[in-house]
């Protein structure tokens, strides 16, 4: 039984309202396979939380993400990071921090592309310089960020010390509403345990924003990774994932054809997912007030 805590989203104490729902969910990531966190949805406003604490230095320590390649298949997914904000007023001249940057790869295509971007992620050693923090940003970007952090509200309010004044937050993150605690390519991908500790819902991720002070100008329920090209989508992704044992280390590894060829399922997901995506992920564009 779940007791003593409350959602960080709306304030709710589940010894108030019990959750709607709760889960185990065991990690994705190879090196900590055998542990199992308690996932809980808020029963007030749908949200997702992680129940257990945990030790952040020891479980990013060699986190799979770190190890993406800047291959063809990234840039695809990078592009359509890109787009978004060049739909959103991106254009040369204008400055860009990718906060939580992992490994960085978006810092270089947008300056591959002409944009005068910075990036910075605690747990990188080439990005961890946090001088690049003491100046603001026309866009500042936090893709796959909110969900990792302790404090979701106060993590929203810091981004104004970061973006100018007229500027744009854009956030994405997995969406609560749309992730089932029981299914079993949820539990391999969006709800990627214990590093996702707080899943907003759509609601409460736009009402967080729009208290905070920002005017929210775009919403979505999209994910960049979620592209008409071939494998790039989230559903073949997963059930690679799935594929590879359960855990998200198999994306970052050699890809082996003879894994393919023991699955050949994955090819018809990696054709045809763009069709079938779950859409768990969001996105919310926020423009900070004018001075």
């Amino acid at each position: 039984m779940i007791k003593g805590v409350q959602c960080c989203f709306c304030g709710t104490s589940v010894d108030e309202l019990p959750p709607a729902d709760s889960a185990p969910v065991r990690c994705n990531v190879r090196e900590f396979g055998d542990k199992v966190f308690t996932v809980w949805r808020c029963g007030r406003c749908g949200s997702l939380h992680t129940l257990e604490p945990i030790n952040y230095d020891h479980y990013y320590r060699n986190y799979p993400i770190q190890r993406q390649k800047y291959d063809a298949f990234t840039r695809v997914t990078l592009a359509r990071r890109l787009e978004i904000l060049i739909r959103s007023g991106l254009s040369g001249g204008k400055t860009l921090l990718d906060y939580g940057c992992g490994s960085g790869h978006f810092v270089r295509f947008a300056r591959e592309k002409g944009v005068k971007a910075e990036g910075y992620d605690p747990y990188s050693e080439e990005f961890g310089n946090r001088t690049v923090l003491d100046r603001s940003y026309d866009f500042v970007t936090a893709q796959d960020v909110l969900e990792h952090v302790d404090d979701p509200l106060a993590f929203i309010d810091d981004m104004k010390r970061y973006v100018a004044p007229g500027g744009c937050v854009v956030i994405g993150t997995p969406n609560a509403d749309a992730i089932d605690l029981h299914h079993p390519l949820d539990q391999i991908g969006p709800l990627h345990q214990p590093y996702h500790r707080h899943i907003a819902s759509a609601a409460e991720l736009q009402r967080m924003v729009a208290a905070g002070g920002w005017q929210v100008v775009e919403f979505s329920k999209d994910w960049y990774v979620d592209t008409r090209v071939p494998f790039v989508n989230s559903a073949f992704l997963f059930r690679y994932f799935q594929s590879g044992g359960g855990f998200m280390d198999v994306g970052f590894d050699p890809v082996s054809p003879l894994h393919m060829i023991k699955h050949p399922s994955l090819f018809f997901w990696g054709l045809f997912g763009s069709f079938f995506s779950r859409k768990t992920d969001m996105v919310v564009i926020a423009r900070a007030p004018a001075p």
